[in-house]
Formats: structure tokens, C-alpha cells, sequence
């Protein structure tokens, strides 16, 4: 379960992990009435989905394009069941790069002071009503509660996501499915998606990231910006440190599209 945004008369708006994998979605609407979705896209680089529903009858929110600023006030919206709806008020914090294990970094995260007293997905507002952010996560960090990922994300995606073509190849980032976590001494894997490339080409739990083509990284900024510098399909070496042996593993990318079409 999660929140959504109307941003047209028939497109919900929300966080893509919502519905990753899911075949089908319904949304219930403020007075109670389900509706089924036609169409689900995905974007695993903004960390958005757009739903298209199957009753056009939706009031879209005002949507505040560069809009969040460190210090401003803000409120989001969002719900706890079908019928229940909750809100909290705070502060911006910062505006600024965010990393996460699960290969995705956004160089605008929006940290708030608000507590997210719900489900994700729902939208983070100015003091004219306005969205400002897609309310994503929860952390647990002293003046970043909840984390938001900024509405010019989407603003400036809207086509391709509107599109009833694939997502462009030039679009489309070399993916390993697994779960590296930056840690003091390194990078650790953490996990591997069953099934994904890092899981055949034999990257295992507790691994640590010395490389990436040869050259060091440091930091999930790091690794990732080595990664995406490859398309699906590519190869990539990662020495890593196992059991105080230093091997190289060698990885044909994936496309995360295809991979949870």
C-alpha cells in the first residue's frame, strides 16, 4: 500500500517501489471509489511512478517546479488506509546529493523535519498547496526524517513517462542487482537480487568493493557513477576482497527494465 498524487485528470503520481513488480494497481480515491489502473511506468532513475487510471475524473495538484528551498516550511498529506488521511508539517533541512543501497542516487534529495505519520508515495507541499516533492522514505537521522524526491524529477521526465514508447536506450543505466552498502573500510555488498547478473556472475554477501574497471572506489557516489557510465549489456570487472583474497568478478549489466517488466 502507498499514497499517490493526482498530477492529471486520469495520472497518479508515486514512489516506484510501490508498485515495482506489481501486474495490476487500484487506487481509491478520497471518497471511497476504487479504480483501476490502465497503464503502470516505471522509473527506476527518479525513483517515480506513473500511474494511468482507468476513470479520467481526477483534480490535479499544482505542481511547484524548483520549488524547495533549505528553510522553507512545508506540510505533506498522506494516508493510513483507504479512508484514514494524516499530515505533518516541518522544515526543509537540505536540498542536496542522497545515496541509497539498492542502485539509485539522487543529486537533489530533499530532506525534511516532517514524520511521515503514514504511507510513502504521497506529496510534499509548500505553503501555497503546492508540490513540491514525492514523499519516498523514512530516516532515521536528526533533522532528515523524511526524504522527497523533488517534483522537477518528474517535471522534466513527464515525457518519456507519458510516452507509450519504451524507456530510450540512452535512458537506460547498466544495472547489477545488488545491494552495496558504504561502510568505514570500504563498500560491502550487502545482498544480490536472485536472478540478477551480480547473483549469476557469482558476487556474493559480504564481499567488499575494492574497483570498478580498474579504477578505486570509495564511496556509493563512486561506484555508481563508474556503473552508469556503461549501457545494459556491457561488461564490467569489480575486484573485490573475499575471504582476504582479492579476486576480479566479471559482470554482463542488466537492464532493470526488462529485468521487472
Amino acid at each position: 500500500m502507498g499514497a499517490g498524487i493526482a498530477v492529471g485528470p486520469g495520472q497518479v503520481l508515486t514512489a516506484h517501489y510501490l508498485v515495482l513488480g506489481a501486474s495490476a494497481v487500484e487506487v481509491t480515491a478520497l471518497d471511497g471509489r476504487a479504480n483501476r489502473t490502465q497503464r503502470i511506468v516505471l522509473d527506476h532513475e527518479s525513483g517515480l511512478a506513473l500511474l494511468t487510471v482507468e476513470r479520467p475524473e481526477l483534480h490535479p495538484a499544482t505542481l511547484a517546479i524548483n520549488g524547495a528551498q533549505p528553510g522553507m516550511p512545508i506540510f505533506l498529506l498522506t494516508c493510513t488506509g483507504e479512508q484514514e488521511r494524516r499530515g505533518a508539517t516541518g522544515h526543509v533541512t537540505s536540498v542536496g546529493p542522497f545515496e541509497a543501497f539498492w542502485e539509485y542516487m539522487l543529486d537533489d534529495a530533499i530532506m525534511t523535519t516532517a514524520v511521515n505519520p503514514g504511507l510513502a508515495g504521497g506529496p510534499l507541499l509548500d505553503g501555497q498547496a503546492r508540490v513540491v516533492g514525492v514523499v519516498s522514505l523514512g530516516l532515521a537521522a536528526v533533522a532528515r526524517y523524511s526524504l522527497a524526491i523533488p517534483i522537477d524529477l518528474f517535471a522534466r521526465r513527464r515525457a518519456l513517462l507519458e510516452s507509450n514508447e519504451p524507456m530510450p536506450a540512452e535512458e537506460r543505466r547498466a544495472w547489477i542487482g545488488f545491494y552495496p552498502q558504504g561502510q568505514e573500510g570500504g563498500i560491502a555488498v550487502t545482498g544480490v537480487v536472485p536472478g540478477g547478473p551480480a547473483d549469476g556472475a557469482g558476487l556474493k554477501r559480504g564481499d567488499l568493493v575494492l574497483s570498478v574497471d580498474g579504477q578505486t572506489v570509495d564511496s556509493l557516489r563512486d561506484l555508481y557513477l563508474m556503473l552508469w557510465r556503461k549501457r545494459p549489456g556491457q561488461t564490467v570487472d569489480m575486484q573485490i576482497l573475499r575471504d582476504e583474497t582479492i579476486r576480479v568478478v566479471e559482470i554482463l549489466t542488466g537492464d532493470r527494465y526488462e529485468f521487472y517488466r
